[in-house]
């Protein structure tokens, strides 16, 4: 995918620093930051304030959802950003893939598990399920080098146009300050030569 091509391509210059390189109490701090980022990423799930619904309609997703999980959350957000790519399409497999990638709990999870949430998705009309036969061979190689697969999906217009526009229910429960100040800390903390090339790549 291509935002993991540009994240390998600027952490390739600090592959031989490490843990190892600090001092207790850079890592400790590091570690704290690190904890409360986790945390407030815990309260993060992508659904948005009544001010996302379009045009008076009463869209479900554009509720604030209880229901809302993490699961639904990564699916969303991977898919929306695949919106941006050569193709907004991905298979089941290639979802189940990429959260299975992010590891601890979602390796574990069930494929019935990944299949229900995706279902739930396109019954709420947040995802767009399509028969790869209503799809151009053009489109579909870009999805994928195999034909091994019936249906693709993406995340809607509708959905997109909503997260684009409403409110963040999340603004309260994690709001952006404090990942961006745990961010700064972090950045901070690190050996002086680290964080000046740092920087240099963020402001690449």
């Amino acid at each position: 995918m291509a935002e993991i091509y540009k994240i390998q391509k600027y952490i390739k210059n600090f592959e031989d620093f490490n843990w190892s390189d600090l001092d207790l109490f850079q890592k400790t701090t590091i570690a704290y930051h690190i904890l409360d980022i986790s945390l407030l990423a815990k309260n993060f799930h992508r659904s948005v304030r009544n001010k996302g619904v379009i045009n008076g309609e009463d869209k479900k997703f554009s509720k604030a959802q209880h229901d809302r999980d993490e699961i639904s959350s990564l699916i969303i957000i991977k898919l929306t950003l695949i919106s941006f790519e050569k193709s907004p399409w991905m298979t089941l497999n290639q979802i189940i893939h990429f959260c299975k990638s992010k590891g601890g709990k979602f390796v574990e999870l069930s494929r019935d598990t990944y299949e229900r949430r995706v279902s739930s998705l396109c019954l709420s009309g947040e995802i767009e399920k399509i028969h790869i036969k209503e799809l151009k061979d053009d489109d579909i190689a870009k999805i994928s080098h195999t034909r091994n697969f019936k249906y693709a999906y993406k995340v809607s217009r509708e959905a997109n146009e909503i997260h684009s526009k409403g409110e963040y229910n999340v603004a309260k429960a994690a709001p952006l300050d404090n990942f961006l100040l745990n961010m700064i800390n972090i950045i901070n903390t690190l050996p002086k030569n680290i964080r000046s090339e740092l920087l240099e790549k963020i402001k690449d």
